[in-house]
């Protein structure tokens, strides 16, 4: 089984070691996010016209920066 290693060198690599120890809840809440827009857009009653556009555009950028 492959095994991977990353090493940082702290402080000076905090944050990019922060983001791979919380990757898997960001990915998490990335999904959250399209899965409560698309149901906005699919089963909300009479959603206003700026929280279908505002779906939407938040799905549009889920879909090209995290590739959902």
């Amino acid at each position: 089984m492959p095994v991977a290693t990353l090493t940082f060198q702290l402080p000076d690599e905090e944050i990019d070691h922060a983001t791979c120890i919380n990757a898997r809840k960001i990915a998490s809440a990335c999904w959250d996010a399209d899965q409560r827009c698309r149901s906005l857009l699919k089963y909300a009653d009479n959603p206003s016209e700026d929280a279908v556009r505002l779906a939407e555009a938040v799905r549009e950028i889920l879909k090209e920066v995290v590739d959902l």
